[in-house]
C-alpha cells in the first residue's frame, strides 16, 4: 500500500473466527493442513470496515496471502496472492478531497479576503 494511502489503523486477520492483530508488514500464522482454513482480514476502526475473505484448502500448503486495505472506508479490501491486491477505492477518495478543496478554497478566500 503506498505510504501515503496506508492507515494510522493495523489490519486484523482472524483465522477460523479467531482474531490475531496482523500489522502492517508480512507476519506469520501457523495453521492446520488437515482442513480447510477460513481466512478473513479487517480494518477495525469505528467499525469494522475492508473486509476481505478467503478459504485456505488443505494441500495449497504452504501458502502466502497479501491483504490490501481500502483507501475508504466505503469500499471492500482485497485478499490474494502476493502481487493480485490492489488497493480499492483510490479514485472515489481522490475525487472526494478534490471536491472538499473546490469547495474550502473559494470559502477561505472570501473570509481572507474580507
Amino acid at each position: 500500500m503506498p505510504l501515503l494511502l496506508r492507515s494510522w489503523v493495523s489490519p486484523v486477520v482472524k483465522l477460523d473466527g479467531y482474531e490475531f492483530a496482523l500489522g502492517w508488514g508480512t507476519r506469520q500464522y501457523l495453521i492446520p493442513a488437515d482442513r480447510p482454513v477460513h481466512v478473513q482480514c479487517e480494518m477495525p476502526f469505528m467499525y469494522r470496515y475492508g473486509s476481505a475473505a478467503v478459504v485456505v484448502s488443505p494441500g495449497t500448503f504452504p501458502v502466502e496471502l497479501e491483504y490490501s486495505a481500502p483507501a475508504s472506508a466505503l469500499m471492500q479490501g482485497q485478499i490474494g496472492a502476493p502481487g493480485t491486491t490492489r488497493t480499492t477505492g483510490v479514485v472515489f477518495t481522490t475525487v472526494v478531497i478534490c471536491l472538499l478543496f473546490l469547495v474550502l478554497i473559494p470559502v477561505v478566500a472570501n473570509l481572507i479576503l474580507r
